[in-house]
């Protein structure tokens, strides 16, 4: 079995029942030095059924209460991955 090491996930697209996931590693484009230039590179591409995409969703939050429980993550309030909301649009033209 090949083992992948990757840093993170590019992209998810789900199109006929077919969940696509991009996996990423960061490369160093300019060889090293202070001003690298580090940019994400596809590293594997998974593709599972709906079904076994959500199956997977499930087993990772498992992991994630599990990791939480442990202390080794902190929960993450609800309200926190909303954006905040801009101010309301005002018309210059009326006060």
């Amino acid at each position: 079995m090949t083992t992948h090491f990757c840093d993170g996930i590019k992209e998810v697209t789900i199109f006929n029942g077919v969940a696509r996931l991009e996996f990423h590693r960061f490369e160093n484009k300019s060889g090293g030095g202070p001003n690298r230039d580090v940019q994400p590179v596809v590293e594997l591409i998974v593709a599972l059924p709906t079904q076994g995409f959500l199956q997977a969703l499930q087993v990772l939050e498992q992991v994630r209460d599990q990791m939480i429980k442990e202390g080794v993550l902190k929960p993450v309030a609800p309200d926190a991955a909303k954006p905040a909301e801009p101010p309301p649009l005002r018309s210059p033209n009326f006060s």
